[in-house]
This record gives C-alpha cells, structure tokens and sequence, in this order.
C-alpha cells in the first residue's frame, strides 16, 4: 500500500513538472511570435541610427566649422526629431505591448525592456548634445557679427574724432566721459574670467554689466553737445554700447551652453553606438538558454 501512495506521488508529481514545464514552451512560443513586431520596429530604429553616420561625426565636430559642416550637424539633429525620436516611441510601444504570461519568460522579456531603457538614454544624450553643440556654433556667429559690429562703430567714432576740433568743450567732455565709462568697464570685466561659476558670471552679465552699458547709453544722451561731428561720436559710441549689450547676452547663452556640452563627453556617445547594437546579446542568449530548458 505504502509503494502504491509513492507511485502516486511521483506520478503526481511528475504531471505538474511536465505541465509547468508545457506552460513555459507555450509563452516561449507566444512570446517569439509578439516580438516579431517588435524586431521589425527595432531595425527601423537601428537603420535609421546607421543613416545618421555617427562613425564619420568626429570629423563633423571639430574646430573649424565650414558651411557645408553645418548642414550636415543640422540634418544629423532633424533626423533625430523627425525620424528617430518618432521611430522610437513606435518601437517602445510595442515593447511595451508584450505580456509574457510565465514568470521565466517575464525575467527574460525584462532584459530586453532594460535595454530599451538604455537605447532610449543614448538617444536622449545624442539628441541633447547635437542640439547643443547647433546652438554653440550659432551662438559663436553671433558673438562674432556683434564683435564685427563694434570694430565697424569703433572705426566710425575715430572718423569722426578725426574731424573734430581737438581740445573744444564738446570734445573734452565727450572724451572725458567715454573714457571713463571704458576704464570702468575693463574693470568689471574682469569677474568673467575669475574662477566663477556660470551660473554667477551669468547673474553678474545681468545684474552688473548690461546696466552698466545701458547707464553709459543714458549719460551719453544726456550731455548736450553741439559740435556735428562730436555729436557723431556720440552716436557711433552709443551704437558700440549697444553691441556691447547684444554681445554679452550672446555670452551668457555662449558659456550656458559649453557648461552643458561639457557635461556629455562626445566620444562616449558615440562609442555607445557600437554598443547599442549589440545590446541584445545576453536577452537572446537568456531566451534560448530557457527555450534549451523546455
């Protein structure tokens, strides 16, 4: 009686094994057949990546930025926005429309989701330093259009300091006055190459050297002159002032955006290209070792 109970058992037993067992052949099964879809949106995804041709970006990113540099960093970043980003949110909701019914094939399917989490990281840092690294050689041409504006007023005052009598009321007062507002300022300049951070050399552009400019603007205009050309002077200085001020605005947007290019080191970036595509390899070698099992 007592070997018919173990027989029993084992038989018992050995039932719900091969159940268990035929249930996690089935999900496998199941599961394969879902990530068909998925598979197909991830090599969109992966073509679209190879299509930015991230393996030639170094030459791209280098110091001298031609013309022809820049259509193709701009058509590396619309490409992100138009197609990839889009591509990506089809990918992860399919990713995310799997439901594996067994919890050996749930382990599995959740090394593919945390790979999709670090795809989708690569691509928000690709992203983010492309837009940034456009807006740092925007940002550049302007500082450069406002230096080339003030050397173009600089040289109009000399023109007019030229023409004007030497040593009258109007030109010693208006010298006086520049001259003083500039040792002034060659002081207060001074802070933007301390070891400040940018966030406080910021603050200080607003808070310290932009109203300096516009209360040199203001002095300016109130001193009564009455000498043509030194007046001209007065014009073609207050236009220095203003570029000036459209310059070192231009330097805030400048050192926020180098801070933050700083920040993610491009050769890392790109190395995670090659990364990317073989990320998969452990969750396909996790898959078939459980299907191996069945």
């Amino acid at each position: 009686m007592k070997n018919l109970y173990y027989i029993v058992l084992i038989l018992i037993v050995s039932t719900v094994i091969t159940g268990c067992g035929n249930k996690v052949k089935s999900d496998i099964n199941d599961y394969k057949a879902q990530m068909k879809d998925v598979q197909s949106e991830e090599k969109k995804l992966v073509q679209q990546i190879d299509d930015l041709g991230l393996d030639k970006a170094d030459q791209l990113l280098g110091a001298e930025v031609t013309e022809e540099k820049k259509k193709k960093l701009k058509k590396i970043e619309l490409d992100i926005n138009e197609k990839i980003k889009p591509q990506l949110k089809a990918y992860e909701k399919k990713v995310m429309a799997v439901k594996p019914d067994t919890k050996e094939v749930k382990d599995v399917h959740n090394i593919y989701v945390r790979n999709l989490n670090k795809k989708k990281q690569f691509i928000s840092e690709l992203d983010r330093y492309m837009k940034l690294f456009n807006q740092s050689i925007q940002s550049n041409e302007k500082i450069l259009e406002y230096t080339k504006v003030f050397e173009k007023n600089n040289a109009l005052n000399e023109k007019y300091a030229k023409k004007a009598v030497r040593n009258s009321d109007d030109f010693d007062t208006l010298t006086k006055l520049v001259n003083n507002n500039s040792d002034v300022l060659k002081e207060k300049v001074t802070y933007l190459t301390s070891s400040g951070s940018v966030n406080e050399k910021q603050a200080y552009i607003d808070e310290t050297l932009i109203p300096l400019l516009k209360a040199n603007v203001d002095k300016l205009n109130q001193t009564k002159l009455k000498s043509k050309n030194v007046i001209g002077m007065r014009k073609a200085t207050i236009e220095t002032y203003y570029s000036l001020i459209n310059y070192y605005k231009e330097r805030k947007v400048a050192m926020k955006t180098e801070s933050e290019l700083q920040k993610l080191p491009i050769q890392n970036i790109l190395e995670n290209t090659k990364y990317i595509k073989s990320i998969d390899e452990k969750y396909y070698d996790a898959l078939n070792s459980l299907e191996a099992k069945q």
